[in-house]
């Protein structure tokens, strides 16, 4: 089923809860910034005690940042806590700890009869909590950009258009409802009747769902998403609600599957599931844990059942531990249903930093190959990718210098179905500021040996600024060297590549990227154009 059908989605959600009494807010501005002081303007002072802590509101989150050691009637003085550098012009919240009454001017007059009258002036009700949070945030971009593919063979030249947009609007109209979207159309020139064929050969729907935050802690997200908690399932088309209790999330997903082809809609391939989160923080990091259970149908047939395990730990100073797991429960044999408990899907990853200058990584990889349904690789660096992607790899990066930088990567994958494992090693060296030319130099060498070639890739990088902020430029040089096993064929290119990137204004910004790939027997040229405007 690869046709989008007309919907028309009427949300009528009544939710009524006890809400407990909500917490007001003062917001005032930093006016200056000493070495040791911080000074904040407000409306008033009146409600804003001495030792009271102030904060900044990051994210859905108020974070301590000044506690209060002197004020006057319209400033405080603070000292700072916490490692949140703060800056002239930053918003800072206070939160009264009692309830003033409110000042009472008494308006004199000549006549004696008005000298009674009281005239209350109060400051406009401060905002709640709930209010400030649902302030609407609405941030995107759309581009267009081209991309011209030249050849000297006989299969010619193609010229191919795109165009994107993607949007992120929090608490629409400070409302409760939020929507995000990330579109792309692409078309080849002279190819319209395959678009007018299928729309979804040349749409791309990877995002588009709008929310509704019940409260503080109930949120429904209608439409095509990734929820990043249970990211390994893809996108989701249908409904996805989640609770929150404490530090604990609870969530359940109900819908279908993306189609496989053309990434358009496919109602035969439903899923529904759930999963349980808890996360916690510290002054040094923070840690998650995810477990979640699926299931897929192809119609009305079960597909594929599975369980899903992630955490993510950074509680331990210098350390950072991510791993991810997946269990297929479910297998049909000679058309016999079966209970399994298989390890289908595996990634480990432990980072550790020795020092500034030091960090050492070391990962695991036995999760499934990627699938692209656009990319813009040549074919030398879609090998490399694809031959380094699974196994075991460590990494290591060293910065002796501010100026040099140097790191290398060395992986091993072992395969069943390779009659030879696949290595590879991937070294850098990095030199920032390069004496008499003004720019940033790496040079890298990547070397692969598989069960069907033998290959390495040598590459030369140059960048500069050449209007600071403004004007951005590099230069590549790479060198393809691969040789296939089984019979005499080579792979010989000479790769290289001029880009430039101009900031127009603070949204508007245009890049351009030339690759020139030349081989012994035909050459290529590339040439992709892009702007970019930001909302």
């Amino acid at each position: 089923m690869r046709t989008l059908p007309a919907i028309v989605v009427i949300i009528l959600l009544c939710l009524s809860t006890p809400l407990r009494a909500q917490e007001k807010f003062l917001e005032g501005e930093i006016s200056y910034k000493s070495s040791q002081n911080t000074y904040v303007k407000f409306s008033n002072t009146e409600s804003i005690s001495v030792g009271d802590t102030l904060y900044v509101k990051k994210d859905s989150d108020f974070v301590p940042v000044l506690v209060v050691n002197n004020k006057s009637s319209i400033s405080v003085i603070g000292m700072a806590v916490g490692d949140i550098k703060l800056a002239k012009g930053d918003k800072i919240i206070a939160f009264p700890t009692a309830k003033k009454t409110p000042e009472k001017d008494i308006i004199l007059t000549e006549d004696p009869e008005y000298n009674t009258e009281i005239v209350e002036k109060t400051t406009p009700a401060p905002r709640t909590k709930q209010e400030l949070n649902r302030e609407e945030q609405i941030r995107g971009k759309i581009s267009a950009s081209s991309y011209s593919n030249l050849s000297s063979s006989s299969g010619g030249s193609n010229h191919r258009m795109r165009y994107s947009l993607s949007m992120n609007a929090k608490n629409i109209d400070n409302s409760k409802f939020s929507a995000e979207t990330y579109i792309r159309f692409s078309h080849n020139s002279g190819e319209w009747d395959e678009v007018k064929s299928d729309i979804f050969n040349a749409l791309k729907i990877y995002n588009l769902a709008i929310c509704y935050d019940a409260n503080q802690s109930t949120s429904i997200w209608l439409g095509r998403k990734i929820n990043r908690k249970v990211s390994n399932i893809g996108a989701v088309d249908g409904v996805q609600v989640e609770k929150q209790f404490g530090n604990f999330s609870l969530g359940a997903i109900a819908g279908s599957r993306p189609d496989y082809e053309n990434y358009s809609f496919n109602f035969d391939l439903m899923q529904f599931g759930g999963y349980l989160e808890h996360s916690m923080k510290t002054k040094v990091g923070s840690m998650q844990n995810t477990v979640s259970f699926f299931e897929q149908k192809y119609k009305s047939n079960t597909d594929r059942r599975f369980a899903y395990y992630q955490h993510s730990n950074s509680l331990l100073k210098n350390l950072f531990l991510f791993a991810s797991f997946e269990v297929d429960l479910y297998k049909l044999e000679e058309e016999v249903s079966k209970n399994t408990f298989d390890l289908t899907s595996m990634y480990l990853s432990l980072r550790y930093r020795v020092s500034k200058q030091l960090s050492l990584t070391g990962s695991l990889d036995r999760r499934k190959n990627v699938v692209y349904y656009e990319t813009f690789k040549s074919l030398a660096f879609q090998i490399l990718e694809n031959e380094t992607r699974q196994g075991i790899r460590f990494r290591v990066n060293y910065r002796p210098t501010n100026r040099i930088s140097m790191g290398a990567n060395v992986g091993h994958r072992s395969r069943k179905s390779e009659v030879e494992d696949s290595k590879n090693l991937y070294a850098f060296v990095s030199y920032r500021n390069v004496p008499g030319i003004n720019s940033n130099a790496t040079l890298s060498t990547s070397v692969l040996q598989t069960h069907y070639l033998d290959g390495m890739i040598y590459k030369l990088r140059l960048t500069r600024d050449i209007i600071p902020g403004k004007l951005f430029a590099g230069l590549n040089y790479s060198y393809v060297n691969y040789q296939y096993k089984f019979n005499d064929n080579e792979l010989i290119q000479h790769i290289g590549e001029a880009n430039v990137s101009w900031r127009i204004n603070k949204k508007l910004s245009f890049s351009a990227n030339y690759e020139g790939t030349f081989e012994s027997s035909q050459n290529y040229s590339r040439l992709y154009l892009n702007l970019i405007k930001r909302f």
